[in-house]
């Protein structure tokens, strides 16, 4: 991790909004990562020093919830779901499940990337 260069993974299945969310991000100075599922993640997550996690709820085989359990059981990790569940429930459920913070779809991608920043900033305080 550098000061310069925050790292940052996408676990989103669908392709038009991870590719769209990734070029957002690189366009920013982030070094992306990207998944379409959760397959692997925990092993990317260690190998490459991952600050913030952007996980899609819906996502084949492994939901976000569970990841986000996992992970959060494994890690301080920032976790931002980013989902188009937007009953209060769900964004309940999310938070208590070790999400740091929960955006539906759609969003502004200027939001998004204050919400990262406001984490990565919290992700760093508790170092």
């Amino acid at each position: 991790m550098t000061e310069t260069t925050p790292t940052i993974l996408i676990v989103e299945d669908e392709p038009i909004t991870r590719s769209q969310l990734a070029a957002h991000f690189e366009k920013e100075g982030y070094r992306v990562f990207t998944a379409d599922s959760a397959r692997g993640v925990q092993d990317l997550i260690s190998d490459e020093e991952v600050e913030v996690c952007l996980i899609d709820i819906n996502l084949p085989s492994k939901d976000g919830l569970t990841l986000t359990r996992e992970l959060r059981a494994q890690s301080d990790i920032g976790i931002i779901l980013v989902t188009s569940k937007d009953e209060q429930v769900d964004r309940i459920v999310g938070l208590e499940s070790g999400a740091d913070d929960y955006v539906t779809k759609p969003f502004d991608p200027r939001e998004l990337l204050s919400r990262v920043k406001n984490l990565l900033w919290r992700v760093k305080v508790q170092e």
